[in-house]
């Protein structure tokens, strides 16, 4: 299998909902992230995000939850944990990433996705530090941001095994 350079796919629109919730945002249109493996992640449209649930306490060491880079990988990630992601294998897929983007849905696309179900925490968590990589994040960051998910993002992705399973 030939690696890729993993890559951001689509343009990020996501706004907050409610106005008593600055906290929760929802994505407005499909956005993808290519995993250097091939994979591609595509956080749905209408799918809520909270920035990766990154404690207020950490903002000064990581920073704010929606600021730079951290809205692009707080985002694949809480796709994952929240359940409204697919995952499709580009090197077999009939288009580019590019099309799949808005097309995944497509019966001809089908053989080529992969049940999320299947795809662990860990996954999940790994995938997001791929993702910090694509966005340019310096070490320090990436382990501190990936130790603390292991630790207590379990607690996240519990809530989506009730909320969706």
């Amino acid at each position: 299998m030939t690696p890729t350079p993993h890559r951001f796919v689509g343009t990020l629109d996501f706004a907050p909902q409610d106005q008593k919730r600055p906290d929760e945002w929802r994505l407005e249109q499909p956005f993808g992230f290519v995993r250097s493996d091939g994979l591609m992640v595509v956080a749905l449209a209408g799918g809520h995000t909270d920035g990766a649930s990154i404690p207020r306490l950490m903002w000064r060491v990581v920073g704010h939850p929606f600021c730079r880079a951290n809205r692009f990988w707080g985002l694949i990630h809480d796709g994952g944990y929240g359940g409204y992601a697919v995952i499709i294998n580009t090197l077999v897929a009939p288009m580019p990433p590019d099309e799949l983007l808005t097309k995944w849905d497509r019966p001809e696309i089908a053989p080529c996705m992969i049940r999320s179900a299947t795809l662990d925490r860990k996954w999940w968590d790994e995938t997001m530090v791929e993702a910090m990589c694509a966005c340019g994040e310096p070490t320090w960051k990436r382990e501190a941001v990936y130790w603390g998910v292991r630790a207590f993002g379990w607690r996240a992705y519990r809530k989506r095994l009730v909320t969706v399973g």
